[in-house]
């Protein structure tokens, strides 16, 4: 633990992945850190590198202290299961959505007497599958 405690969060269930706030001191925790964010902007006389050395340090620690918030957070059996199923259910809207998009982006450069697929496409698809892969077996392994 940073600064961030894991009791002034929740999980975030409706609104995508991350947490959501559930006491007044999560409040005043994420205000403090928007303000001093707002506050090292405001530095008069910082070169822009200065500043986006400064921003980046300080937005790496916020994600790191979140994060840790995160796998603290204490859940049940049951909301251990809602999340794997929704993350699954998730997971599999967005590989969806990625092979159709591939699928329109080479059909379109085809169209164009070209053969180009978006990289960034390729690799999250390729991640997904050697994810899914290697936690199969990983789990199969352990049974």
């Amino acid at each position: 633990m940073i600064i961030a405690k894991p009791e002034w969060f929740g999980r975030r269930k409706y609104t995508g992945w991350g947490v959501s706030i559930k006491t007044w001191q999560g409040s005043v925790y994420l205000a403090g850190m928007f303000l001093l964010l707002v506050a090292l902007q405001l530095i008069p006389d910082l070169s822009t590198e200065n500043r986006l050395i400064i921003t980046g340090v300080w937005v790496a620690f916020l994600i790191i202290d979140m994060a840790d918030v995160m796998w603290k957070l204490k859940k049940d059996e049951r909301e251990h299961i809602h999340e794997s199923i929704a993350e699954r259910n998730a997971a599999w809207a967005m590989m969806f959505v990625l092979v159709i998009g591939l699928f329109i982006e080479l059909t379109y450069n085809a169209l164009q007497q070209k053969l180009y697929a978006n990289p960034f496409i390729i690799i999250a698809l390729a991640a997904g599958i050697i994810v899914k892969s290697v936690t199969n077996y990983k789990l199969e392994r352990e049974n």
